[in-house]
């Protein structure tokens, strides 16, 4: 029988997020004033406009954020997704290949490159948790996340015993 479990984390906009959707529409806003002071030709003007206001909009809504867990018969699948328009996949792995799973501190990060970190979680979310996937022995995929209890029993099913005995306390 097929296991499936889901869960969708909408991430909270940072004050930068904030600042930067408004400086898109105000450079917007002053792009278009500009074109309809110093171009001579109206009719250029409302296509400019519009793919002024156009590219406003779909920039300020690549800032609504979420990230859904998908866990399917044993992999757990991390996908971004956009304005809940675009999706992409960012993360997958079997958890059978788990090696740590932990209450998450920044502090633990402090040994790994940036870059190698998946957050799939808001900044500073008190039920966070760091999961470690190994492949062939070296650790391959660093998860951070924030999932819920219904979530946390999928995990702790595939899982190694070992890890699932101490898992999410």
């Amino acid at each position: 029988m097929d296991t499936f479990f889901e869960q969708i984390v909408s991430i909270k906009k940072s004050g930068k997020a904030v600042l930067a959707v408004i400086g898109i529409w105000l450079l917007a806003i002053i792009l278009t004033a500009l074109l309809i002071i110093f171009n001579p030709i109206p009719v250029f003007n409302i296509i400019l406009i519009f793919g002024i206001m156009y590219g406003a909009f779909w920039l300020s809504t690549r800032f609504n954020v979420e990230y859904e867990y998908i866990i399917t018969n044993g992999t757990l699948d991390i996908d971004k997704i956009i304005n809940k328009s675009s999706r992409k996949r960012i993360l997958s792995f079997e958890l059978g290949g788990v090696s740590r799973l932990e209450k998450y501190n920044p502090s633990m990060l402090n040994s790994i490159n940036g870059k190698d970190v998946t957050f799939a979680c808001n900044p500073g979310d008190e039920n966070a948790y760091l999961l470690v996937a190994e492949k062939e022995g070296k650790p391959s995929s660093y998860l951070v996340f924030a999932p819920e209890e219904r979530l946390q029993t999928a995990v702790k099913k595939f899982v190694p015993k070992y890890i699932a005995n101490s898992a999410f306390k």
